[in-house]
């Protein structure tokens, strides 16, 4: 895997890593080190030379050139990814020929842009008035950037680069264990065909193990960045804040977990519960529930059903049937489940609770018997979901954290009827159940409940001289 550093790429592998099942080969980081930060955000002066159409031209043109059946470097990426990620070969065929491009396209870029931002702030000052008559002016700079990033799907290393252009932003990225190559891919397609643009010379990206002492410190530090934007689990936002302090600010998109609320029109053995079964079947089964948008536990709610259990089952099988109907484009069995979720299910379907519909490497459902998500719900992966009876929503939501990201409901009506107690409660996203899993995503909406975009600006005020009397 090589690195690429400020327009220029290095291949001269010499440090071997290991993966889970695999090993590749890098460059030293530490030889590249001394050539990652600026010094001073006046190195940036280039990027603000451009103009937003500028970058959006640039961006669009880069988009085009990312198919791995024309690009090699992508290619190999998607490659590499076959072993590396958690995703079926044919979803990550889908992701790396039809969907990467998506994140690319003028209007997607020009929308988030507007939504997150305002064009005018990046494009120059913006007048506004002050409350003592002042005039104000207020404009957006980009800053001097750490990404950490997550590797659940090679979108996270595509959304990396596109943000960062869109607020002129200088990057260094660390890539995952689980996709050490797409983003060094993109942005060596950067130099390929514009190695001397500014915004090809503001992008390096490079792998370390997370932790590693010798690098770190030296990336991390508040001399030659300002913030870092770090995905992932506790471990790698753990180890990004210990070096937040005075000059560098943590974007954290930390591990969150999602779920669905469904009524008891799921229960109705007819129309209701079949789309109810599809519906839940989408969120769960879209890119193989790699996403914290999907959820791992369904609460159902069964206030004046009749035979509460034996209806759940009953929408428990129609789920699992359901799932063996999504698109193998976007969703697919798995060639082994995670050992823990195996061991489990394993006693599950031996001593017959929790129920289980389906199972084995094409996923199934857990229905629970007392009320309360089995044990091992936060294993649910690989298109394993928990189904849980209970007599109301209230005990759920109090159990509700700012760890809840997604929150999908369903009937629409219960939706609107619950959003503000869910949104007090700590979730940041509430759909309608179907609706938590997009295969494209949605960059001008803001994320884990925070603004992404605006984050990474600098805000720079310029004020006038008050209007005393």
């Amino acid at each position: 895997m090589p690195f690429v550093v400020r327009g220029r790429i290095y291949d001269d592998a010499t440090i071997e890593h290991d993966g889970s099942g695999f090993r590749f080969v890098t460059p030293d980081p530490l030889e590249v080190q001394s050539e990652l930060g600026l010094d001073s955000t006046t190195g940036m002066a280039d990027l603000h030379s451009l103009s937003l159409g500028d970058i959006v031209e640039f961006l669009a043109e880069l988009g085009k050139r990312l198919n791995p059946d024309e690009n090699g470097l992508m290619r190999q990426a998607f490659e590499l990814s076959v072993f590396t990620s958690n995703l079926p070969e044919r979803v990550l065929r889908t992701i790396y020929s039809e969907q990467l491009d998506f994140f690319f396209r003028p209007e997607v870029l020009i929308e988030a842009v507007e939504r997150r931002i305002g064009a005018a702030f990046l494009e120059g000052w913006v007048d506004e008035q002050g409350p003592d008559g002042r005039t104000v002016r207020v404009r957006a700079y980009g800053a001097r950037t750490a990404h950490v990033i997550a590797g659940n799907t090679p979108g996270v290393a595509a959304i990396t680069i596109v943000r960062n252009a869109l607020t002129r932003g200088d990057a260094i990225i660390k890539t995952p264990r689980n996709d050490p190559m797409t983003a060094a891919a993109i942005a060596a397609t950067m130099v390929e065909f514009a190695p001397d643009h500014p915004l090809t010379r503001h992008v390096s990206v490079l792998y370390w193990r997370g932790g590693d002492q010798s690098i770190e410190p030296r990336v991390f530090s508040s001399a030659t960045i300002d913030k870092i934007v770090a995905w992932g689990g506790a471990d790698a936002i753990n180890n990004a804040g210990r070096y937040v302090g005075p000059g560098v600010e943590l974007i954290a998109l930390d591990p969150k977990r999602s779920m669905s609320l469904i009524g008891p029109v799921a229960l109705d053995g007819g129309p209701g519960q079949a789309e109810v079964a599809e519906r839940l079947a989408r969120d769960v089964g879209l890119f193989n529930q790699e996403g914290c948008v999907s959820p791992r536990v369904a609460y159902v709610c069964t206030e004046g059903v009749s035979d509460a259990q034996a209806r759940v089952r009953a929408l428990a099988s129609d789920v699992y049937r359901a799932l063996g109907r999504l698109p193998s484009s976007y969703s697919a069995p798995v060639e082994r489940l995670p050992q823990a979720l195996a061991e489990e299910l394993k006693v599950a379907k031996l001593v017959g609770d929790p129920w289980v519909a389906g199972g084995g490497t094409a996923g199934g459902v857990v229905v629970s018997s007392d009320g309360e998500a089995v044990e091992f719900a936060d294993q649910m992966a690989c298109r394993y979901v928990n189904l849980v009876p209970v007599e109301d929503f209230d005990g759920v939501i109090g159990d509700i954290t700012s760890t809840v990201q997604t929150v999908g409901v369903w009937p629409e009506s219960l939706r609107i009827e619950l959003r503000h107690r869910l949104s007090l409660a700590g979730a940041q996203r509430i759909v309608n159940l179907g609706g938590a899993t997009n295969p494209y995503g949605n960059q001008s909406l803001p994320q884990d409940g925070i603004e992404v975009l605006r984050r990474m600006c600098r805000w720079i005020v310029d004020e006038g001289e008050p209007a005393f009397e």
